[in-house]
């Protein structure tokens, strides 16, 4: 006579299957969660790459420069400065800012003539592309923007601004 506690060797113990069953259950939710994960990331570097449409514009004098508005400006370089360089034509001369982009890179040569196609914001212009006479471009990426500052508003820190010291009471 057998014991009934004995199993048969041949079915597995409910112990076993519950157990395999919770792992595969793990296994394929894992698989999911990093598949899902893959995609998202393979989406957003896709996007990042993805070739950006940019429209050329007319290029305008530098005195007729609007301020925040995207721009385009010919002329000859006068100075450089870093990433920065001054820009001159016939009605003045024009601060343009190649960005973290153009750091660490010579990007223009004093007296070329290129034509510079970015934003007008705060009396620098923040180069997207810049076109050289032989036809090379150089693109920086789209340009940062900032919201404007309305006359008169007080900024971080200025008396009675956001950040200033409190002011002292005074003696009546």
């Amino acid at each position: 006579m057998t014991d009934q506690t004995d199993h048969n060797p041949i079915l597995p113990s409910p112990r076993r299957t519950t157990s395999r069953r919770l792992l595969t259950g793990a296994a394929v939710v894992l698989a999911l969660a990093v598949g899902a994960m893959g995609g998202a990331e393979g989406t957003r570097l896709a996007q990042r790459w993805h070739p950006q449409a940019v429209m050329l514009l007319t290029p305008v004098a530098v005195n007729a420069m609007k301020p925040d508005s995207a721009v385009a400006v010919k002329g000859k370089v006068a100075e450089i400065f870093g990433n920065k360089f001054v820009l001159q034509d016939a009605s003045g001369r024009a601060l343009v800012d190649t960005g973290p982009a153009g750091e660490g890179r010579k990007v223009v040569d004093t007296g070329e003539n290129v034509t510079v196609q970015g934003r007008f914001d705060r009396d620098v212009v923040h180069a997207q592309l810049v076109m050289h006479a032989n036809g090379q471009t150089d693109s920086f990426g789209p340009p940062p923007h900032h919201p404007p500052h309305p006359r008169g508003a007080k900024g971080p820190g200025a008396a009675g601004g956001p950040g200033a010291p409190p002011r002292a009471p005074q003696a009546q």
